[in-house]
């Protein structure tokens, strides 16, 4: 036999679960009330017997008559609580005892309580004695809590009411908004969902769902920012690999329709299709690093470093095409130790001067050197690049200088940089000034302090 589960929208929920809190807290109360009240009551009263008595054995020993019948009285009229005395006689004609009958038989220093048969009165006692066959009581009705408790539910469950009735009302309303609100930032993350990303996301309250709201909003602009930056991604690798593909495919084909075609001539399509196969080889190399780096699993890592060793080992890597274009470099800062990670920091590196190396001028200089917190980079160029800084750190950008002179490459260098370097949390920059290229990277903010930070670093 299947199960059928029922769902239940937020609104009922909450709702529900609103009204239960408000029926347990007026259970409570009724309960509380049924079973608790009359003890509270009747302890409150041998308080207040305890406090009198004790004021009118004082009274009765040191003040005159008259002012022990006043303070009767009083206490009469006030409380409710009437004072006698046992075996006692008559002063000035006058009578202090009432019920005498009732308070023969009943003892010293305890609280006893006595029903009266036809009246349905319940009267509580309590006396100490005073001298030898004399003693002081107090009594006291406990018929009015009795006489009073069916009125006193009809009160409790008519405030019950009015206050289910406010709550049940304000539970509406309260849970409306909330569900309001929860079924808009739905209807938006469902429209996310289908890659439509709608504006105006973001409520304008002060807590959780607020908060929910802002960050969806967020996700919807980077998300957004990402389908589009992927769409052209995708639509420029494509576009880029068209291109050695047709030419491999190309020479190939002559290859094998020409059989009689010269050795030098095969010789120059061989290095033609080794050329356009290596060049897709770097970009999909390439690709694959972008791929890495946007990819949640790769981890930062902190760690001591000598940042002159990783920019030699660059230079070492790419020394053929210094000594091809015979150019002077020039390193010159103070700080060699740094903290970072050492993948991140040679990936920069690489691409950063081989990009140096790639667009100098023959017979250029490359400096690198330290200003403050930051390394610089700087190369002059030759032409023109027309393109805005920002620009160039999207993939298969490129200067017009690099079409104009042909230089190889595809314009994922910088790409690379880029990310590397957000993924790092390391400010960078570029700036252009007439035929000067500079790269500005603030690498020297996290310097090794002693040597037990480094221990905990590692």
């Amino acid at each position: 036999m299947s199960l059928i589960k029922i769902k239940t929208n937020l609104f009922t929920k909450i709702f529900s679960f609103s009204l239960f809190i408000m029926l347990t807290t007026l259970l409570i109360n009724y309960a509380f009330n049924a079973i608790f009240l009359e003890k509270f009551y009747i302890y409150r009263k041998k308080e207040m017997m305890l406090k009198v008595i004790e004021t009118a054995k004082f009274i009765y020993k040191t003040q005159s008559e008259d002012n022990f019948d006043n303070y009767v009285y009083d206490i009469k009229e006030s409380m409710g609580i009437d004072i006698d005395i046992k075996n006692s006689r008559k002063r000035n004609g006058h009578s202090m005892m009432r019920r005498s009958n009732n308070i023969e038989n009943i003892p010293y220093n305890s609280f006893v309580d006595k029903e009266f048969l036809g009246n349905d009165a319940k009267i509580l006692y309590y006396g100490e004695e005073i001298s030898d066959n004399k003693g002081i009581f107090v009594s006291t009705s406990l018929s009015v809590i009795q006489a009073h408790s069916h009125e006193s539910n009809i009160f409790n469950i008519i405030t019950a009411l009015i206050a289910l009735i406010i709550s049940l009302g304000s539970g509406i309303i309260f849970s409306r908004k909330i569900t309001k609100d929860i079924s808009y930032l739905n209807e938006k993350a469902s429209k996310i969902s289908k890659l439509e990303f709608p504006e105006n996301i973001e409520i304008d309250r002060d807590d959780e769902i607020g908060d929910l709201s802002r960050n969806l909003a967020k996700m919807s602009n980077e998300l957004s920012t990402s389908v589009n930056n992927l769409k052209s991604f995708v639509s420029n690798a494509s576009h880029e690999l068209r291109t050695p593909i047709a030419v491999i495919c190309a020479h190939a084909t002559a290859l094998l329709e020409y059989e009689e075609m010269d050795i030098n001539e095969k010789k120059k399509y061989y290095e033609i299709i080794l050329k356009e196969g290596n060049e897709m080889k770097e970009l999909i190399e390439n690709l694959l690093i972008l791929s890495k780096l946007d990819s949640t699993v790769f981890k930062i890592k902190k760690e001591q470093l000598n940042i002159k060793s990783i920019i030699e080992e660059s230079l070492e890597k790419y020394d053929i095409m210094e000594l091809e274009k015979d150019i002077i470099i020039n390193i010159n800062f103070s700080d060699e130790k740094i903290i970072g990670d050492s993948r991140i920091l040679k990936l920069v590196f690489n691409n950063l001067i081989q990009n140096a190396l790639k667009y100098s001028l023959i017979g250029g200089v490359i400096n690198i050197y330290q200003k403050n917190e930051n390394l610089f980079i700087e190369n002059h160029f030759e032409g023109v690049l027309e393109v805005d800084e920002i620009k160039l750190f999207q993939p298969f950008t490129r200067g017009k200088n690099a079409e104009d002179f042909k230089f190889e490459g595809m314009g994922l260098g910088l790409s690379i940089v880029a990310k590397a370097l957000n993924l790092a949390l390391i400010d960078y920059s570029i700036e252009i000034q007439k035929n000067i290229f500079r790269v500005k990277l603030n690498i020297f903010k996290d310097k090794p302090i002693i040597q037990q930070g480094l221990k905990s670093l590692k």
